[in-house]
Order: C-alpha cells, then sequence, then structure tokens
C-alpha cells in the first residue's frame, strides 16, 4: 500500500528538487502524491486593491497555479507516480497544516525556497511554519 505524500509545491528551483527527490525514491518508498499550492490571500489585501480587483487577480493567480501544478503532476506521471492536484487559497502554512491532517496524509515533503536568512528570519517561511505547526510528520528537503 503506498504511502500518502502531501507536497506543497510552486514554480521554484525549491519544488523541482523536491519533485526530484521522490522520482529517486519512488522505488524505495511507494507513493500517491497529492501536489497542493497555496495561493495566498492575505498578501493582496495590504496591497490596497478594490475588492472587485481582488477578485479578478485571484482568479488569474489560481489558473496560473493550476497550469503549474498540471505540469509538476505531468512530470511525476512520467515517472509512474499515482498524483493528485490542488490548488486552494488561503495562508500557506495553515492550509497545508490543516489538509495533511484533516486527510491523514502520512507525511508531508517540503523544501524551503532560499529567500533569504534575513527574510525567514524576519518573516519566517512557509517550510518552517510547517515544520513546527504541523502535526503531520515533515521531511524537510534541503
Amino acid at each position: 500500500m503506498p504511502v500518502q505524500v502531501l507536497v506543497p509545491v510552486d514554480d521554484s528551483i525549491a519544488a523541482h528538487r523536491a519533485l526530484q527527490y521522490i522520482i529517486k525514491m519512488k522505488d524505495q518508498i511507494p507513493m500517491s502524491v497529492t501536489l497542493l499550492i497555496v495561493v495566498p490571500e492575505s498578501q493582496l489585501k495590504y496591497h490596497g486593491f478594490q475588492v472587485s480587483q481582488l477578485d479578478v487577480i485571484m482568479a488569474q493567480s489560481v489558473s496560473h497555479c493550476e497550469k503549474i501544478v498540471e505540469k509538476h503532476r505531468l512530470e511525476l506521471d512520467a515517472a509512474g507516480i499515482l498524483t493528485d492536484t490542488r490548488v486552494v487559497t488561503g495562508d500557506p502554512a495553515e492550509v497545508i497544516c490543516r489538509i495533511a491532517a484533516g486527510e491523514g496524509f502520512d507525511f508531508i515533503i517540503i523544501s524551503p525556497n532560499s529567500a533569504g536568512k534575513l527574510s525567514s528570519l524576519m518573516f519566517g517561511s512557509v517550510a518552517n511554519k510547517v515544520v513546527h505547526e504541523c502535526s503531520t510528520p515533515v521531511f524537510l528537503l534541503r
């Protein structure tokens, strides 16, 4: 029986690194992978957009993310890995932890973006928050 793995992704080198690791490990650990992109809503609200503008921007963001996650799905499918995809909105770390716990994932594979030590110190990274806040085991890939 394959383990259920949640993999938060985006269009970064870090996400690509996580996918390459999954492909490399597919024979050692049979996995069923759910690729997840969380479109952050809160960052847009702080930029002074009107509600109608926010709706358009969010719709475009979700559409763009659906294309990204589909590209990643095709890469894993080509490697013979059973893959599901999701694009949702909300606070990324909160949504990742909620989905992982609520849907019984065995673990999360996440690779932090290299935003820089100062940025991570001041604002925290999604990966850092996931490691510290999720009850589901987290495999942090550097």
